[in-house]
């Protein structure tokens, strides 16, 4: 690229750039690999190291080493969303192609991060609807797809709601999941379902952090094996929260875990 490019401007970029990718739910390789495309379009080498809370990049000019720059950058909370995913990497491929400036690069990577997806009401309609389905697979009721429902609407409510107020993410998970199970069980104790196991169980499968599970296994498989580790203590947490907030609906319900 003929236009000579600010180290200090493209780091800062970069380093936007990769965060918003890892946080959106890329795994470290994309997210690697994404990054060093653009940082040698403009004539830089790059160098990462990826952590589920920071990216520490190191940043040299090819052909003046002298001039290089590290630059440190914070990830948001994780906020899976796979046409971001999509989008931040055919970003990639048009600067490292078409070799757009970096000014233009930067309105294209705001327009990515800010336009939005469908609105709240029809996720959350979506949402409740897709995990209720899952009773058919598991042989539950039409009771049971009902409370599933109901528990998944209130509890995908509740965390969008909770996440505005930024309590941790623990915290959301555990009265997210106590929400879920217990509005379902109250569609069990007025006998509106006949596979209570069903109805309570499936209530919280939403909040099952299968992105996580699966960046971690691929993590492995491109040998980023500490981050693979974070990833799954990370995730361990998650359930752990998610089984707590359940119990709490069993213990309060006096139901035994046996039983559901």
């Amino acid at each position: 690229m003929e236009e000579h490019v600010n180290i200090e401007d493209l780091s800062i970029f970069l380093g936007q750039y990769a965060a918003a990718l890892l946080s959106n739910g890329a795994y470290t390789s994309r997210v690697s690999r994404c990054t060093q495309r653009i940082a040698e379009s403009y004539g830089y080498d790059l160098h990462m190291i990826v952590w589920l809370k920071y990216v520490n990049l190191s940043i040299s000019q090819k052909n003046n080493y002298a001039n290089r720059r590290t630059q440190v950058s914070s990830n948001p909370p994780l906020n899976a969303n796979l046409r971001i995913i999509s989008e931040l990497s055919a970003l990639s491929w048009q600067i490292y192609d078409n070799n757009i400036t970096l000014k233009e690069a930067q309105i294209r990577f705001k327009h990515i991060i800010q336009s939005k997806d469908y609105n709240f009401i029809s996720m959350l309609f979506f949402a409740s609807l897709a995990n209720a389905s899952f009773c058919k697979l598991f042989d539950g009721d039409i009771g049971a797809l009902l409370c599933v429902f109901m528990g998944t609407f209130a509890g995908f409510a509740s965390r969008y709601f909770l996440s505005k107020f930024h309590i941790d993410i623990r915290g959301i998970y555990i009265i997210v999941s106590f929400i879920s199970s217990f509005i379902a069980y109250i569609g069990v104790y007025y006998g509106i379902t006949k596979t209570p196991e069903i109805a309570i169980g499936l209530s919280i499968l939403y909040l099952i952090p299968g992105i996580q599970i699966i960046n971690a296994l691929t993590d492995v498989l491109h040998e980023y094996t500490l981050m693979a580790i974070s990833r799954g203590i990370n995730m361990a947490i998650l359930l752990i929260c998610i089984a707590v907030g359940a119990y709490l609906t069993l213990s309060i319900a006096h139901v035994s875990i046996i039983n559901v």
